[in-house]
């Protein structure tokens, strides 16, 4: 029996997002309490999924910024879930509008990394993806986002991701107020989260993804556009901005980029990287491929070369 576990922190004051979105959530199936609560909430599950148990925690706090807090309360009474999908929003400087963004949890500076299934990442942008067109949402855009974790804006070091033993995955909306509020946003995520699984017997070919940007289109577009050979399934994206100022030139990292790998679910097949990758980082990362006797894959190249096992 899978699990996954959503949280949503109803706070409007602290997350502009999860409240629209679990209110969405109530208003597609009836949730049922459990008996146990967290920070004075009734714990929720969605009844009649078949195989698959889903439970909604409703926070005071996001839980990203007080792992010490949260993380030994979702270890006891959710320790045994494939996943923890973190409900909330999406903002930034240069932060595109209309989007929603699934983003694994990890801290490129310390080398920390949460674990992923890369089947359950691949099944929430399937599934976001589909309720977006199914809605008519065609103004927004469905997104992978680089690998990182919101906790050390509140001060926290990197290293605390780890206490929270089950996978932690990200699901926002972004990136501005009217997208936060948007109610057909809200209704696309709410039923996607109740499609986590659907896809979870695919074959699916797993690929560590290094270098382009923070909203990386090629990266989305590998999971999302369907070609020849099995469907690929992209677990950390490492983006070309963290590599550069967290020194991943340095052949000292190649033991992150294992800890890296070893929070993958089943390892990965390939190691896809953008072209623009410069040749230090490049050489660490073909030292890891050769390590896992995986083939290193440019982006534009990457459907041919795991169809035929080639490195590039």
């Amino acid at each position: 029996m899978r699990r996954a576990v959503f949280i949503f922190c109803v706070v409007p004051e602290k997350d502009p997002v999860a409240s629209h979105v679990l209110n969405a959530l109530k208003a597609e199936c009836t949730l049922f309490p459990t008996g146990a609560e967290i920070d004075g909430r009734p714990v929720l599950d969605v009844p009649g999924l078949r195989d698959a148990t889903v439970s909604i925690v409703a926070t005071s706090e996001v839980v990203s910024s007080d792992y010490a807090r949260y993380a030994p309360i979702l270890n006891d009474r959710f320790g045994d879930a494939d996943v923890i999908g973190i409900v909330n929003w999406h903002e930034g400087a240069n932060a595109p509008n209309a989007i929603f963004t699934v983003q694994t949890t990890g801290d490129l500076a310390s080398g920390t990394f949460s674990p992923v299934d890369p089947r359950i990442k691949r099944g929430l942008l399937l599934a976001i993806e589909g309720q977006r067109i199914a809605s008519g949402l065609y103004d927004f855009q469905t997104c992978l986002e680089a690998t990182h974790w919101s906790g050390v804006k509140a001060g926290n070091p990197g290293t605390r991701l780890a206490d929270l033993g089950p996978s932690a995955i990200d699901i926002e909306i972004g990136s501005s107020p009217a997208d936060w509020t948007n109610p057909l946003a809200a209704q696309v995520v709410a039923r996607a989260l109740l499609r986590t699984f659907d896809h979870m017997e695919d074959s699916v070919q797993s690929v560590l993804c290094m270098c382009g940007v923070h909203f990386e289109p090629s990266f989305t577009g590998a999971v999302l556009q369907l070609g020849d050979g099995l469907p690929i399934a992209a677990s950390h994206v490492l983006p070309n901005h963290w590599l550069v100022s967290d020194g991943y030139d340095r052949e000292s990292r190649l033991v992150d980029l294992r800890a890296c790998v070893d929070s993958i679910v089943g390892g990965v097949q390939g190691i896809m990287y953008h072209d623009k990758l410069k040749a230090p980082y490049k050489g660490v990362a073909r030292l890891l491929a050769e390590e896992l006797c995986v083939p290193m894959i440019s982006h534009k190249k990457m459907r041919a070369a795991l169809t035929d096992n080639k490195v590039a």
